[in-house]
């Protein structure tokens, strides 16, 4: 017991004011995480019984029926009087929901205030996503892949935005996009001349940072990859030159120029401390001159569209390996592979 007293003695939420406690936490994806959390606010709350506290979870990878789970649990462990003064408020698209019920109106501009305290802390800040480049790389991932038609709806949830935006881009694609009798969408074609705009603006469209190393010893590929393993997060995954080797290993490529890597983060604020433990020497590099070692690529639509591999790794989509070859200028490659995976009866 003395082990848990010191280990929660020292604990202090992200955010405080008058009797208002918040613990905030960025797209929390395991269970452990929530227990944890409402555990160090409840060890606060049986200390100082004048306290009123939250766990604000902002865009959280798991799903309100497990968060409603794992409430029930805590419920019926913890004191009631202490219970009774605990929340969990999921936010999204800059709504509250609440668990076991939503926030009282008293207790918003509290909880909106922690949630942009603590959101330039998070992490690198990014660009603002480009929704159209989404939106057509999401086409062109399920034409690749024969999945065949989808719906508007569809499309704005797994780009993360609104309807009137997936309207505009389907429009602006013209004779492209195959309209079907139930209003469901898909491509006649690989989009030629709406890529090419796409790549042209690929440095405003594509959150990207580079790595170097200039210690004159960079680990190898493999290295980094073994390290990789050991990050362990469904948020990463290999991309680049491996990846289009994972999809089509025949591609007609002399070794690995580099380690390129797609990183799920549909927020503002992406969390880069994993660098370190890939390899501690690697440094941001804004120099175009100088070789990269490592490269990321952020996915900033909602659904990344990831593939398990059966050694460890997790896989980009082959829309993001296709962009990684050409933003290589490996336009021979590039071109080899896309031209392996698209559809056999695409005649254009």
């Amino acid at each position: 017991m003395r082990k848990n007293e010191n280990r929660f003695s020292s604990y202090r939420p992200d955010w405080e004011m008058d009797n208002i406690l918040i613990e905030v936490k960025m797209r929390l994806h395991a269970v452990r995480g929530v227990r944890d959390s409402l555990l160090q606010l409840a060890y606060v709350l049986a200390e100082q019984p004048d306290k009123r506290a939250f766990l604000l979870l902002i865009n959280p990878r798991i799903t309100e029926s497990r968060l409603q789970d794992e409430w029930e649990k805590i419920r019926k462990t913890f004191r009631r009087e202490i219970v009774k003064r605990l929340s969990v408020v999921i936010s999204r698209e800059d709504r509250f929901i609440g668990i076991p019920q939503d926030p009282a109106s008293e207790y918003i501009d509290f909880l909106e205030q922690a949630g942009k305290n603590e959101l330039p802390r998070m992490g690198t800040p990014l660009l603002a996503p480009d929704y159209g480049a989404e939106i057509l790389k999401i086409l062109v991932y399920q034409w690749l892949m024969k999945r065949g038609s989808m719906t508007s709806v569809w499309l704005s949830e797994t780009a993360g935005c609104n309807y009137r935006t997936v309207a505009k881009a389907l429009k602006s694609l013209g004779r492209v996009i195959l309209w079907h009798s139930d209003k469901s969408v898909e491509l006649r074609y690989f989009p030629k001349d709406a890529w090419a705009r796409m790549l042209a603006m690929l440095e405003k469209s594509r959150s990207t940072i580079k790595y170097a190393d200039r210690s004159g010893q960079p680990r190898s590929i493999e290295s980094l990859l073994r390290r990789l393993k050991k990050v362990k997060t469904p948020e990463i995954a290999v991309g680049g030159a491996l990846c289009a080797r994972h999809y089509y290993p025949k591609l007609d490529l002399v070794g690995t120029p580099r380690l390129d890597l797609s990183i799920h983060c549909p927020d503002k604020y992406a969390d880069l401390d994993f660098i370190g433990n890939l390899d501690p020497a690697l440094k941001q590099e804004k120099d175009p001159d100088v070789p990269a070692n490592l490269v990321l690529h952020f996915i900033r639509r909602e659904t990344p569209f990831f593939e398990k591999g059966s050694e460890g790794l997790i896989w980009a989509d082959p829309v993001e390996c296709l962009i990684d070859l050409q933003e290589m200028r490996l336009e021979p490659q590039a071109l080899e592979f896309l031209n392996a995976l698209k559809p056999e009866d695409e005649d254009r």
